[in-house]
């Protein structure tokens, strides 16, 4: 391959995150990101962290 890995970015498998957010008026928001599936682990410590 071009770019020397072997897993094309089409075959690599994703993960969708969904994350609610409490808002100060007491209603939720949410946010969704999709990141691929080894970075979810990463992603949800970011996410907890932030609330």
């Amino acid at each position: 391959m071009a770019n020397g890995n072997n897993t094309s970015t089409a075959s690599q498998k994703m993960a969708k995150l969904v994350v609610a957010e409490k808002r100060e008026n007491g209603s939720y928001g949410f946010r969704q990101k999709i990141v691929p599936l080894d970075d979810v682990e990463e992603e949800l410590k970011a996410a907890k962290e932030q609330n």
